[in-house]
């Protein structure tokens, strides 16, 4: 099939005959109607050469098709980008002085030479005067016309191969040049300023998340670092070259976009499985990113090699349609997943991800049809790249508040962790203050039995033996035999004392209190005191250490001694209360102490003041109709 079959079959045009433009009078451009820049579809005829063969001599006018009566719409982007693409029109100087313009054949054209003809020449010559070098913008070429001339212009191009190019021509004033140029990049409906804040905003994320990187080694920081830094790059260097022909430009929309965009994405599944902890909780989910990892990588790995291979525009677009196609699958599969879990961190990041993919959907789609009505005519909002930034944005902003939440539950957790780690410790440490409480009970027992057993059959056949000599000797009384009987009888009772204090089964306040009754009552009975004990009811029923136990009992020893020895009295009363501690009162009618003389009693009261504040109570000892003493501890 010819060139010419080809163009009928996809274009549904009819042909038209460019020999003469005297029969349409479109076909002319006159220079006077050209103030600063001039759409030229009106006067425009296309040719596709889709075999890259064609000599360039044998194209003549009758080979062009008109340019109106091919709607861009209706043009097959790959075959608009895989062949070479000559346009043709006529132009007539109807001023008195030379003019001269610049031509561009549309948004990404690369490879761009002008020819030109008159009626006097019937072959295709290269304009001398054509700027190659402007601003390195390759889109453009400059020519002029001489005045009262008329010229037929023919433009040889190429376009890049991204679906952002278009056949779109245009011819601008040489003096309204600069300002187009600066005008396609400075007055882009407001998106150039939203992008810059949005690649500010990535780069301080970068930098946030390579921080906590260095800090605390977790890789979900190293992995969003580097997804922020591809976002960041992609849309800042949108916003740099946008409608740029440059050669880096070519390079950027043809390849390192599509690149930067999956590589992105391919880190992102990685910071979403980390943070997610999907190899411990979720393993599936855990498993289809990484396939899902492994398939994007495959996409980049077969883009680059038709891209670096010179294939044809058409495998690029597939592999990169499916790839989003791809992407579109994986985040339904997310937000099913995202919705049988119910999780509430990775609802942040599913919504973050299905937020982004939806804005890159439109974004896509205004791309492939820029005429839609589905948006604002005007204004930023017509713009592709704002969904593109808006889905970054508000995946930016869930990304913190997930972030913000696991922080939150992390802290909880740890809270929980060191308060988990204390009571352990308190746990190990109470058993072991039990352990040690434990082994001394038993020796305590073990002392007090050996103390009893031992001690306790030495001293009572001590006792006994001097009892028998005392009897033997009634008729001449042995005086030694008499201080050892009642050494041994004093013995005994200290024995029996210091046996009651060490023996575990007596701490408890209620053998606390029996055993000063029996002592108290025994004594004073020795030394024919009248005596009265009274004791609150009920005890209360409470342990209290050896330890309280004999030093509270040994100065209620020494204070009965000082009773009996100094204060002359015959009737003694011991009141015991409880009011969270135990209370002792010793009262006698004695002939009372002297507080001002204290000193003369000397070390008794001083030791018996020492041991009640050793076991954490009190002793205070008064004068009233007799002798006070007060002894108090906590129970």
């Amino acid at each position: 099939m010819n060139l010419k079959c080809l163009l009928i079959a996809l274009l549904s045009t009819t042909f038209f005959a460019a020999t003469a433009h005297e029969d349409s009078t479109l076909s002319v451009l006159k220079t006077s109607s050209v103030e600063n820049r001039y759409s030229l579809s009106p006067s425009m005829h296309l040719f596709v050469d889709s075999n890259n063969n064609t000599e360039l001599q044998t194209l003549t006018g009758s080979k062009f098709f008109h340019l109106n009566e091919i709607p861009n719409k209706k043009v097959r982007k790959d075959l608009l980008i895989d062949s070479k693409i000559y346009l043709l029109f006529w132009i007539f100087n109807d001023e008195d002085k030379t003019r001269s313009f610049y031509i561009t054949p549309g948004t990404y054209a690369k490879e761009v030479v002008l020819y030109s003809r008159d009626s006097t020449n019937a072959k295709w010559v290269l304009v001398s005067d054509q700027d190659v070098s402007i601003n390195n913008e390759k889109a453009y070429r400059r020519f002029s016309i001489l005045p009262g001339k008329e010229i037929q212009l023919m433009v040889e191009c190429r376009f890049a191969r991204t679906n952002v190019s278009f056949l779109n021509p245009f011819l601008i004033n040489t003096v309204f040049f600069n300002y187009h140029l600066t005008e396609i990049n400075t007055n882009w409906f407001g998106v150039n300023i939203f992008t810059y804040i949005l690649s500010g905003l990535l780069l301080m994320m970068m930098l946030f998340a390579a921080a906590n990187y260095i800090q605390n080694f977790k890789r979900e920081f190293l992995y969003y670092s580097i997804y922020a830094l591809c976002m960041g790059v992609l849309i800042l260097f949108k916003a740099l070259q946008f409608k740029r022909s440059t050669s880096f430009n070519f390079f950027y929309e043809e390849y390192l976009d599509y690149f930067l965009q999956i590589s992105g994405y391919v880190f992102y599944i990685g910071f979403t499985r980390m943070l997610l902890n999907t190899p411990q909780k979720y393993k599936i989910l855990n498993k289809i990113f990484i396939a899902s990892e492994i398939i994007l990588g495959v996409f980049l790995l077969i883009f680059s090699i038709f891209y670096f291979s010179g294939s044809s525009y058409k495998y690029l677009a597939i592999t990169e349609n499916s790839s989003k196609f791809f992407m579109i699958f994986l985040g339904l599969v997310y937000l099913f997943i995202g919705v049988v879990y119910r999780n509430r961190l990775m609802n942040y990041l599913l919504g973050g991800n299905i937020a982004n993919l939806l804005m890159g959907l439109i974004s896509q789609y205004l791309i492939i049809y820029p005429s839609t009505k589905l948006v604002p005519a005007t204004g930023m909002f017509r713009q592709s790249l704002i969904y593109f930034e808006i889905g970054i944005l508000l995946e930016l902003i869930l990304f913190l508040l997930a972030l913000t939440y696991k922080n939150k539950v992390e802290l909880i957790e740890k809270v929980k962790m060191d308060e988990a780690l204390k009571l352990e410790d308190e746990k190990k440490d109470y058993e072991k203050k039990i352990a040690v409480l434990s082994a001394q009970q038993d020796e305590r027992s073990r002392i007090s039995a050996d103390m009893h057993d031992e001690l306790g059959s030495g001293v009572t056949a001590i006792r006994l033996l001097s009892e028998i000599a005392m009897k033997k000797t009634q008729e001449a009384p042995v005086t030694e035999i008499l201080k050892i009987s009642n050494n041994a009888n004093e013995l005994m009772t200290k024995m029996n004392a210091i046996i009651w204090s060490m023996n575990p089964a007596n701490d408890t306040l209620t053998n606390l209190i029996a055993y000063i009754r029996s002592y108290s009552s025994t004594y004073l009975e020795t030394f024919d005191i009248k005596y009265q004990i009274k004791v609150d009811e009920p005890i209360p029923v409470t342990e209290i250490s050896g330890t309280k136990r004999r030093n509270m009992f040994l100065v209620l020893k020494e204070s009965l001694n000082n009773l009996v020895k100094h204060a002359q009295a015959s009737e003694v009363k011991i009141n015991i209360h409880f009011n969270h501690q135990l209370i002792i009162e010793i009262a006698d009618n004695g002939k009372g102490i002297n507080t001002e003389k204290l000193n003369q009693f000397g070390n008794g009261l001083n030791n018996m003041k020492n041991r009640m504040t050793s076991i954490g109570g009190t002793f205070q000892i008064a004068s009233n109709n007799g002798t006070i003493i007060t002894l108090e501890i906590p129970i």
